[in-house]
């Protein structure tokens, strides 16, 4: 991160619109080349520090410290998001059989994001973009809720495969979810014109968690059978969801100063996310993925 302040860029709803112009809404979701750096706040240098030591630190912390997120998009990257949804799932008792399934191997829609903590793998989850030939792993057990959506004319993004190395709620967990929600954003906003709403299955003990960022619970308790857990459906209006994340993103140092514990949640998050002087750049690299490859 640089020494003095930058300017955000000036992202407008035409930013996000990129494809208004498309006679028919693509099937999978963007992707992008490369690395993406997300600044964390141990790697963040205090300003009265001397430029000597602010070199020094910044060459140590970012480092050990900085998160980075990544397509999975060759064999090495999809073992090591498959290893860590493994181990922390077996870890709280969740059947892990799903991982292997040639169906969910073979889904070339799905998009599988991997955050890496320094040289450590640190969180990863996958996205899927609904389409009329294929279906959600939420249709299972919520079809016609998901349904019902669908009738709205809604776009249905769903996340799943969601691990991070801690929990959410303490700083190292917290930049890692920050980091791989920061791009699912992005997802978020390019399908801006279909009316985007985000789905979820969660562990029933975390729906509050995601609550106090603004997600609703669509369907409260039920029975996960692929992990054999108590579960619930949770989702987010994107649209509304935007207009609440936006000035919290784009002022990170400061954000709105609302008081409301509602808004303190999202402000704790939305500093994780990628640096929004970034995001122009990151914009331009993301492509929608044509081919046939096993991503």
């Amino acid at each position: 991160m640089p020494d003095t302040p930058v300017l955000p860029p000036s992202l407008s709803h035409s930013d996000f619109a990129t494809l208004t112009s498309a006679n028919q809404m693509p099937t999978s979701l963007p992707r992008f080349v490369g690395v993406i750096a997300c600044a964390s706040p141990t790697a963040t240098l205090p300003l009265n520090l001397p430029e000597r030591r602010k070199k020094f630190r910044k060459a140590r912390l970012d480092i050990q410290e900085n998160v980075t997120i990544q397509i999975a998009n060759t064999p090495e990257l999809k073992h090591a998001a498959n290893e860590i949804l493994r181990s922390k799932y077996e870890i709280q008792g969740y059947d892990t059989a799903f991982i292997n399934d040639p169906k969910r191997l073979g889904n070339t829609r799905l998009l599988t994001l991997l955050a890496m903590k320094g040289t450590r793998t640190s969180g990863t989850c996958s996205l899927l973009l609904d389409h009329p030939n294929g279906s959600l792993s939420a249709d299972h057990l919520h079809f016609n809720h998901l349904n019902e959506l669908r009738r709205q004319g809604r776009c249905l993004i769903e996340i799943g495969q969601l691990a991070i190395e801690s929990d959410p709620t303490n700083s190292t967990g917290r930049i890692t979810l920050a980091a791989l929600f920061s791009y699912i954003v992005l997802c978020a906003n390019y399908f801006w014109d279909y009316k985007p709403f985000i789905v979820m299955e969660v562990a029933h003990r975390h729906v509050d968690y995601w609550k106090s960022l603004g997600f609703s619970a669509l369907v409260e308790k039920t029975w996960c059978e692929r992990v054999n857990i108590p579960c619930a459906l949770i989702g987010l209006d994107w649209i509304s969801g935007w207009l609440l994340l936006k000035n919290e993103w784009q002022n990170s140092l400061k954000g709105s100063q609302d008081s409301n514990l509602f808004f303190i949640a999202i402000r704790r998050f939305a500093r994780h996310f990628i640096p929004w002087e970034d995001i122009e750049g990151i914009m331009h690299r993301m492509t929608v993925f044509q081919g046939n490859e096993n991503l």
